[in-house]
């Protein structure tokens, strides 16, 4: 009881302090709406008049459509506006709508010969005594017009002046988005991580290598946690012999050999479906200096979970996914760039914290948004291009007509790191150029290059969306092959951490099919090679792998609302079906099938059902794997 007292007397002051805010704040309301109900009452008829839009002078009443010319009043601003050229109308000459001029846009036309008769009597220029007498005639007939566009021009005034004093910055626009998601996740029969994630141990016992090295037995049984395979079976030791006496070629044995280890997987934790709530939210400081350039930065924070660590496949992975700090939410910035144009057809791009996607076109215009776009992370963009390394450095634009545009970037992924082997130029890096082709209004696509660069340690083909092995099975692959082979790490690192260059080529386009449709595309082929020794100390230089990747999906927009979207598409993720120097290979392909629905509530708020299933996740062949299935309902809030 005294815990609650203390309480109450230390919330008090703070209670009363917000009520007594709230009420003075509510009478400050009550008079503000009070004054502006009669003003805004007087002014319906001419708030069109002062609504923004492109104006030029009209030198004639008669050229103002919607002006009737029977009143006399026609006749006497006619004569007004011809021999001092002072009404302003719309480019179309008209008043917006096929009626007659209404009094009070009469009275605003009056008001502008009023102003330019007044200027050229303050220059000593001459004005006609008749004329000033029909100026007075006429103010006297449109007094209560005049007096209340003077009443309604000293309200706008009042309300600029308030927003200047109390506006955020005059040159930053906040923008803000905040999304809340429901996640439920179908757990494979084995979790992933279990048997692909082994840590640095080297499952493959001492004695047994030396048993390969002495031309005995090859193996024991049970070479890796998790697997049980007999390596003493008739089929393995008649697969040995036939390699070592000429039967059979090298890649058929490493079929077999590799078969028996990535898929030979007991069923382990057996898990029921995994349901989550999270969070995500950005706020982004939009400034500009001029009107045409941006300086971008972003503050982000989050805890939507990363499901390619519950699944061991980060092809599982949520498009919205940002996990901050070590329990989440705590404060990153995660943009930092500047944007501006240079001449008419240039546009140049500088930053610290800048991806690809945010230089390039994507031609993904219903799934690219990370916040209101595909649910999962594999079905956002072509990851050839657009997933590659990202950081500081440039970009640039040149847009040659309205048919044809050149993109280039260099973005490092180590910029602001000067230890030996990172830095601007000595790190990761991506290199490339995007032609964009815009035949029709209806029809773009470009067609886009990228060289990367990952020194040992770092290598990501594909942007997190191909299969990904751990060490303690590259080890193992490289123990088997033998011969000064090394390991495998998936198609995401195929050469165990080897230092690695990438050739990336791709090709994505849209096509809006209708009103109600549209369709967008993509295909990527990536061509590696190795430039080091990889973990396990082989040395791979110049071992080759491709892959290869599309996707495909159809939107239909407006679906019984405006601005609603239904999206349904799929397509291959990454695959190293062949890699040189290892025995280690994607035994089979992934595939990924997406469909969501977005529907705004309002311009501020979508909500968006949809699921998402990998089949073959992390490019294994499906007899120990089941499909992955992940369901979401993510709500946003748009400020």
């Amino acid at each position: 009881m005294s815990k609650l007292l203390h309480n109450l007397i230390k919330t008090t002051p703070w209670l009363l302090t917000c009520l007594l805010i709230i009420n003075v704040i509510s009478d400050q309301q009550a008079q503000a709406n009070e004054v502006n109900s009669d003003v805004d009452s007087m002014l319906g008829e001419i708030n069109h008049y002062n609504k923004s839009g492109s104006m030029d002078q009209v030198t004639s009443v008669s050229q103002l459509r919607d002006v009737s010319p029977t009143d006399w009043a026609y006749e006497a601003l006619r004569s007004l506006v011809e021999r001092y050229g002072c009404i302003v109308g719309y480019p179309d000459r008209t008043y917006r709508g096929n009626r007659a001029l209404s009094r009070y846009e009469f009275a605003a036309g009056l008001n502008a010969c009023m102003q330019q008769m007044e200027r050229l009597i303050a220059s000593s220029e001459a004005v006609l005594r008749e004329d000033i007498e029909l100026l007075k005639r006429l103010m006297k007939e449109f007094e209560t017009e005049l007096a209340s566009l003077g009443a309604r021009v000293d309200n706008l005034e009042g309300r600029v002046a308030f927003l200047e004093d109390h506006q955020f910055s005059t040159t930053t626009k906040l923008v803000g988005e905040a999304i809340v998601a429901f996640e439920n996740a179908g757990t494979p029969k084995y979790k992933l991580d279990d048997y692909y994630n082994l840590g640095q141990r080297s499952p493959i016992p001492d004695e047994v290598f030396d048993s390969l090295a002495q031309d005995k037995n090859l193996f024991s049984s049970q070479i890796l946690p998790g697997v049980d395979v007999n390596f003493n079976s008739p089929e393995i030791q008649n697969a040995i012999a036939d390699f070592r006496n000429g039967v059979i070629d090298e890649e058929t044995f490493e079929n077999i050999i590799s078969d028996e280890i990535v898929n030979s997987v007991e069923n382990i934790d057996k898990s029921d479906n995994e349901s989550t709530r999270s969070n995500r939210v950005r706020l982004n400081f939009n400034s500009s200096f001029t009107g045409q350039d941006l300086l971008k930065i972003r503050l982000a924070a989050g805890n939507v979970p990363n499901l390619g660590t519950a699944f061991g496949t980060n092809q599982a992975r949520i498009n919205f996914e940002q996990f901050t700090g070590e329990e989440g939410n705590d404060v990153i910035i995660d943009r930092a760039y500047y944007r501006t144009p240079i001449g008419d057809n240039f546009t140049f791009w500088l930053g610290t914290a800048i991806p690809p996607q945010e230089i390039y076109e994507t031609f993904a215009p219903f799934t690219k948004s990370d916040g209101t776009g595909s649910i999962a992370r594999a079905t956002r963009f072509n990851p050839a291009i657009y997933r590659t390394n990202a950081g500081g450095g440039i970009g640039a634009k040149f847009k040659f007509n309205d048919t044809f545009d050149l993109t280039a970037t260099y973005l490092a992924g180590d910029a602001n790191d000067p230890s030996g082997g990172n830095g601007l130029f000595n790190g990761r890096y991506s290199a490339g150029a995007q032609i964009g082709i815009h035949p029709t209004d209806n029809l773009d696509f470009g067609i886009a290059y990228m060289f990367n660069y990952y020194p040992e340690g770092k290598v990501n083909l594909t942007g997190g969306l191909g299969s990904n092995y751990s060490s303690g099975v590259a080890n193992a692959l490289a123990l088997i092959s033998g011969d000064g082979r090394g390991g495998f790490r998936g198609s995401q690192n195929p050469f165990s951490d080897a230092a690695t260059t990438s050739n990336n080529v791709g090709i994505q386009g849209n096509w809006k099919v209708s009103d109600g449709i549209n369709i967008s595309a993509w295909g990527g082929w990536i061509s590696a090679t190795a430039r080091s020794h990889d973990s396990t100390g082989v040395n791979r230089d110049g071992d080759w792998t491709e892959l290869w990747t599309w996707n495909t999906n159809i939107s239909f927009l407006d679906l019984l609302k405006d601005g609603a979207v239904l999206t349904v598409g799929g397509g291959q993720l990454p695959k190293a079906g062949y890699v040189e120097g290892t025995f280690g290979r994607d035994t089979a392909q992934s595939w990924i099938v997406e469909g969501n629905y977005k529907y705004p509530f309002t311009d501020n708020i979508s909500v968006t059902p949809g699921v998402y299933a990998i089949f073959n996740p992390n490019n294994s062949d499906g007899r120990n794997s089941d499909t992955i299935v992940v369901g979401i309902i993510r709500t946003v809030f748009q400020f």
